[in-house]
């Protein structure tokens, strides 16, 4: 069942209960997340040379990966509805720390996958977590300042990711050790997010479950847009190091430090939105940050390695999106963010698959050509979806 109703500004999705916990303990997980998303890139190459794998073999570590994903995030709104968010969070925190225990035993095409799917699995559900917590410890009014500041921090941990990496390989140790310490981060972060989260679940305050649940033309548009988006970001951090390695005849080391350069301007973009955004301004950085974004991504494939970094100018877009989602779907905003990152897993997946494919068939050079293509699209849905109209415009929304 859908209807149409202005764009709720006073709901708030979590009307009591301990926002501080529910705040801390999103930053600390998207935090982390970013770290484990974002390490694969680095490794990515290295892996190639040590286990003498093709392009299609990383790309199908990254393609199980999703798939993964999408079946793990799916699983969440029951689990919510279930356990809540303090059960939750804990037990995807134990499982997060999974890929760091098993990195050590990587030695072959089997096992590297394998090591992708637990990758994929615990990203996903922290990843998807991690807004939800955030968005139940945030009012409406300070939201989208909230959000951008939480994705501050996913620039950060992000950044982390190259830096460590670029320091581990020039000191000789191993690639997997990065893991372990994620794996580490996250045993200490399921301890506190069981003690601090409240007990009684806040998503049972604000979402009863339907008897009937539809996706109307918006919410479903909503949903690609977003897709595409990260689409477009991953395949441009994820794939960064590959192709400055084997079409712009960059080392390994030098390729983290421009892939710390995106996520250094990832994170400093976020910062200012939270610092000097305001409301009125929100469509324009959104457009502007992804029109800008995309032509860097188009510079940065014809060989301008400095343009690959500034595609982090695209760093508004997500958290000012998924707020502004929250508001314009207020009735249906957790179960609409388990399902945009059910709907961007999925083609990460296709994404992942279709890079490392045409990398081995024709170059990197040629594959990363779909980064620019990706963000093009998510443009120009964003210019056609609900979360470009004004607060004081009516729109959509969407009874899940």
């Amino acid at each position: 069942m859908s209807k149409t109703e202005p764009l709720n500004t006073d709901a708030s999705p979590t009307p009591g209960g301990n926002r501080a916990a529910f705040l801390v303990t999103g930053f600390f997980t998207l935090t982390l997340v970013s770290f484990l998303d974002n390490v694969r890139g680095p490794i990515l190459p290295l892996l190639c040379s040590k286990l003498a794998i093709p392009y299609e073999t990383a790309g199908q570590f990254l393609t199980i990966g999703c798939l993964t994903a999408v079946m793990s995030t799916l699983l969440l709104s029951p689990a919510l509805r279930k356990w809540g968010e303090r059960k939750v969070t804990a037990s995807a925190c134990v499982i997060a720390t999974l890929p760091g225990l098993f990195a050590p035993l990587v030695s072959d095409r089997v096992t590297l996958l394998i090591l992708g799917g637990l990758l994929g699995m615990a990203v996903a559900l922290i990843g998807s977590l991690c807004n939800i917590l955030t968005m139940l410890g945030s009012t409406p009014k300070n939201r989208s300042r909230t959000i951008a500041f939480q994705h501050v921090m996913y620039g950060i941990g992000s950044m982390s990711a190259p830096f460590l990496f670029r320091e581990l390989v020039t000191h000789g140790s191993e690639w997997w050790r990065l893991l372990q310490f994620a794996s580490l981060a996250f045993f200490v972060l399921a301890f506190q997010s069981f003690f601090t989260l409240p007990k009684t679940p806040a998503s049972h305050v604000r979402e009863v479950k339907p008897q009937h649940a539809t996706l109307d033309r918006s919410a479903a548009l909503t949903i690609v847009m977003f897709a595409m988006y990260v689409a477009g970001e991953v395949l441009a951090s994820m794939w960064m190091s590959s192709l400055m390695v084997s079409a712009q005849g960059k080392t390994a080391a030098e390729a983290a430090n421009y892939l710390m350069g995106f996520f250094v301007i990832l994170a400093l973009t976020r910062f200012l939105c939270f610092a000097f955004l305001k409301p009125r301004w929100e469509h324009k950085v959104i457009w502007v940050s992804l029109l800008a974004a995309t032509i860097f991504a188009l510079l940065g494939q014809q060989g301008h390695s400095w343009a690959l970094s500034a595609i982090g100018v695209l760093g508004p877009f997500f958290p000012l999106a998924i707020s502004r989602m929250s508001l314009r779907f207020p009735d249906s905003w957790q179960r609409m963010t388990i399902y945009v990152y059910s709907g961007i897993q999925t083609m990460l997946a296709l994404m992942h698959l279709t890079v490392g494919r045409l990398a081995d068939a024709l170059d990197m050079s040629q594959a990363f050509l779909l980064a620019p293509f990706f963000l093009g699209i998510a443009l120009m849905l964003y210019r056609s979806s609900p979360l470009s109209r004004n607060a004081s415009r009516h729109g959509p929304s969407w009874d899940a």
